[in-house]
């Protein structure tokens, strides 16, 4: 199986993590001198499922990628344009692929076990879209203090995480839509006007649960997704803000080596 890790981001000049770091490409944040795109490749490549990488958004040479059987190609703007470049190179590598597991290149706190365990999960069924949320207990519980947003639904909250299982199928969807969402990625206010009136409705009043919600987004989208509530929070501990940084960054230089 191949993996796909987006790494296109850069920082303005005035945001808090390139005025800290003096480094614009996100994916290069140092972590106990690695760039923090090096923790994630290095979990997917130790996972039992994982051939190969291929990154988007960076070149070879950006870091010391030896050891790791990679591939590069450009990003081409917004998230989901780029998960669909890095599934254009896959299908380039292995022109029958099944499945790919994407990964953003800011949750190096991920390790090869969490990899292989969601994965073996997700390869039980057939679905379009494995797509792993963290309730708000689970998530404080092990980061306290790093202020995720949560979405509120009936019977918790919870945050999104970033690794995915796609089926190639999920190639097909309404990728109009899906740019939509994806821009409104940290905005689910955004996100619940898009999906409709009564998925509006139902979310305001804490109407839906997690599988209701799982279950209208893809009558909308018309795909096959499986959300899983995940008791793995690193798959959510995402490095968007400073204080998230600094946190991952103390976590990571005080594991042993």
């Amino acid at each position: 199986m191949q993996a796909i890790i987006t790494a296109g981001g850069t920082f303005a000049a005035d945001n808090p993590l390139f005025l800290e770091t003096g480094i614009a490409k996100k994916a290069l944040l140092p972590m106990g001198g690695t760039p923090m795109i090096r923790w994630v490749a290095d979990a997917l490549m130790a996972s039992k499922h994982i051939e190969n990488l291929i990154i988007v958004g960076m070149e070879a040479g950006e870091f010391d990628d030896t050891g790791l059987t990679v591939r590069y190609t450009p990003a081409r703007g917004g998230i989901i344009d780029n998960v669909l470049a890095g599934a254009d190179a896959a299908a380039e590598i292995e022109p029958d692929f099944k499945k790919l597991v994407l990964a953003s290149s800011d949750i190096p706190l991920i390790t090869p076990q969490i990899i292989d365990e969601f994965v073996d999960i997700c390869l039980q069924t057939d679905d379009d879209l494995y797509y792993p949320v963290v309730e708000q207990k689970t998530m404080e519980a092990r980061f306290p203090g790093s202020n995720r947003t949560f979405t509120p639904l009936k019977g918790g909250k919870y945050t999104g995480g970033d690794l995915f299982v796609l089926d190639r199928r999920a190639v097909e969807m309404d990728l109009d839509l899906m740019r939509s969402l994806s821009g409104e990625r940290k905005d689910y206010w955004a996100q619940a006007r898009l999906l409709g009136f009564g998925f509006i409705f139902r979310f305001i009043f804490r109407l839906m649960d997690l599988a209701e919600a799982e279950r209208r987004a893809c009558k909308i989208l018309n795909l096959r997704g499986n959300v899983l509530d995940y008791p793995r929070p690193e798959v959510a501990m995402d490095v968007d803000k400073l204080h998230q940084y600094k946190m991952v960054k103390q976590i990571l230089e005080a594991s042993p080596a």
